[in-house]
């Protein structure tokens, strides 16, 4: 007589991407609701997933949000990974990324906009946006330098341009100005600064 023996396997689990399906779920709350509406079972019904989930993954909801304001920043990030050679292109890849040229870009900058008016009041959310923002800063000054303009003007000229791209990715956002109009206006600026 021969027994069968079922084999169970366990499940494999990537909890990498369950962090990150709880992570968009809290940028839908963000969206809706800003940060203050967020709340773990806010989270829960956008994710379609149990509050347990959440608890197991974030200890807080400020841990929940800090977390979904760090992988704004390393989607960022990974988008923009200086993959051109050309400095001029990079730069202009760098500055128009934040532009929302679609409905996905546009709930993105919006919940960047939450964690924005939220930095008022949170001194964690407000000192990671500084170093995103120095950050970005940094790369555009490198880049500016790297197209042949002065080191002693580059920071100038570096924190001018990224003040340009936040208020055209505004001006879009809010209806101002098409993101292709927004575009071309940071690649014109790039161009007179660099030539």
């Amino acid at each position: 007589m021969f027994i069968l023996y079922r084999v169970i396997m366990p499940r494999v689990v990537d909890h990498a991407q369950r962090r990150r399906e709880i992570v968009y779920a809290l940028w839908a709350v963000i969206h809706e609701r800003g940060i203050d509406g967020v709340t773990f079972q806010a989270v829960a019904a956008a994710g379609g997933v149990s509050i347990g989930r959440i608890q197991h993954y974030f200890e807080s909801k400020e841990h929940l949000i800090r977390t979904g304001a760090e992988y704004m920043v390393a989607e960022a990030e990974k988008r923009y990974e200086r993959a051109d050679s050309d400095p001029r292109a990079a730069l202009v890849a760098l500055l128009a990324q934040p532009v929302p040229t679609d409905e996905a870009g546009r709930l993105g900058v919006s919940v960047w906009y939450a964690y924005l008016a939220k930095s008022a009041s949170d001194p964690w959310i407000r000192a990671f946006l500084e170093e995103s923002t120095k950050g970005t800063t940094e790369e555009t000054r490198r880049l500016l330098e790297e197209l042949g303009i002065p080191p002693g003007k580059a920071p100038e000229e570096a924190t001018r341009l990224v003040a340009l791209s936040n208020g055209i990715t505004q001006a879009v956002l809010v209806g101002v100005t098409e993101p292709p109009d927004g575009i071309a206006l940071i690649t014109d600026e790039i161009a007179r600064t660099t030539t």
